[in-house]
This record gives structure tokens, sequence and C-alpha cells, in this order.
């Protein structure tokens, strides 16, 4: 196996694992109103970004060069820039969120 395709698969485990917290933060801040699918965007667009640092640090510990780091991470950054169109389009397509209804008590 090559170091370029190790340092790619840990980068990816390590933002798979950070992803889902990062989605979970994100999506307790604002609500997500596309379904199952707007979910699966924001969570892979979460994975993707958390993907970059840890694909670098492994990528500089195995000995790659810089331009192979440097072109890989704006790749990884590219391809979230795509899943994030996406995840706009079906946000902005999606129903506007209830608003949460304010009780006063006595």
């Amino acid at each position: 196996m090559s170091d370029w395709l190790l340092s790619v698969i840990i980068g990816v485990a390590i933002g798979l694992a950070i992803g889902v917290r990062l989605a979970r933060d994100s999506k307790k801040k604002q609500g997500l109103r596309g379904g199952v699918t707007s979910a699966a965007l924001h969570y892979l667009a979460c994975a993707g970004i958390a993907s970059v640092l840890p694909f670098i640090l492994a990528g500089i510990v195995l000995g790659l060069p810089f331009l192979t780091l440097f072109g890989t991470g704006v790749g990884f950054l590219a391809l979230v820039a795509l899943i994030l169109l996406v995840f706009g389009a079906l946000e902005q397509a999606a129903p506007p969120l209830p608003e949460p209804k304010i009780e006063l008590s006595d």
C-alpha cells in the first residue's frame, strides 16, 4: 500500500469519527429541514472537513511531498464544496422549520 493511500485512509477514518460530533453539534445549533438526505449530506460535509487535517498530519509523518499533500487537501475541500452545493439546494427547497411555541407559566 502506498504512503499516499495510507494517509488518505487515516484521514478519512479520523474524519468520519470526528464528523459525527461536528454534525451533531451543528444540527443542535440550527436544525435541518431537508430530511434524511439532507442529514446524510450534512454528515458527509462535516466528515470531509474534519478529514483534511488528519490527512495532512499523517502525510507529513509518512514523508509525502508538499505538493501531494496540498493537492489532495484541496481535492478534499473541493469534494466538500460539491457536497455542500447539493445540501444547500435540498435545504432551500425544503419547507421552513416550525416556530417553537413559547408558553408562559404563571
